[in-house]
């Protein structure tokens, strides 16, 4: 190997190709999903010292967005990997139940590196869309029933509240007829699991009398769970979400 092709490979010029190819690029949060890393050699020989795959999100923090990472798969497998060589290496892997979804401006995707001895580590960024699971497409479904409109989704840095890389989705909603006079807007954070979802509710309800001298609106949060009995009533959800939001009233 030339003195030129070596130091060419250790800046990224030449080096190895990663790939990450998905059996499918739209995800259930819960679900398991399988894939293959492909590398190509360059020009030259370079040893790999092991893959990662990390599973991001960006987040808005002070009007500006950042990225963390929500989870992350190693595999230490070393070896050579040849000019031209084709190899591919399988995996398997849990889509965390906390991934924000496609929603509003989420955004998630995988990125894939390759460690490389004395190099720089080529890379790959694959995008996904991630769907709600059962229960918290129920109460989706029995948001929109009940007349509360999607306005826009946001992933938050909240590190005292989040299960996993600091974060969390908010979800905002219009609020339905029944509560427009009084209420300005309805906002969810969602912790889901298997069969059931807890849901936070902020309902920020307009200031009137006295109060709208020192303020616009109200915050009232509220925390319950949609047990697995009541995610598959999509009505008594929607009837949850009413009694709640009259028991916010001042």
């Amino acid at each position: 190997m030339s003195f030129f092709k070596r130091v060419m490979a250790s800046v990224g010029i030449g080096s190895a190709r990663v790939d990450t190819r998905l059996e499918r690029s739209e995800l259930r949060i819960g679900e398991n999903f399988r894939g293959v890393v492909h590398l190509e050699g360059g020009s030259v020989a370079q040893d790999i010292e092991g893959i990662t795959l990390s599973l991001c999100t960006r987040y808005k923090h002070d009007d500006n967005y950042h990225t963390t990472v929500l989870d992350t798969l190693r595999t230490n497998e070393r070896f050579t990997l040849r000019p031209g060589e084709v190899r591919e290496i399988p995996f398997q892997w849990l889509l965390p139940f906390e991934t924000p979804l496609s929603m509003g401006n989420a955004r998630v995707w995988i990125q894939t590196g390759a460690s490389v001895a004395a190099a720089v580590d080529p890379g790959d960024q694959d995008h996904l869309r991630v769907l709600p699971n059962a229960p918290v497409e129920a109460l989706f479904s029995a948001l929109q029933g009940a007349g509360f409109r999607f306005k826009n989704s946001e992933v938050e840095h909240a590190p005292r509240m989040s299960r996993r890389g600091g974060v969390v989705q908010e979800f905002e909603f219009y609020p339905s007829p029944e509560f427009a006079r009084d209420v300005q807007e309805v906002e969810l954070v969602l912790f889901p699991g298997h069969d059931f979802v807890d849901v936070l509710l902020e309902v920020d309800r307009r200031a009137r009398g006295f109060a709208a001298f020192f303020t616009e609106e109200i915050e009232h949060r509220s925390m319950w769970r949609v047990t697995p009995d009541i995610a598959r009533n999509p009505q008594a959800i929607a009837e949850q979400l009413r009694q709640r939001i009259r028991g916010s009233r001042y």
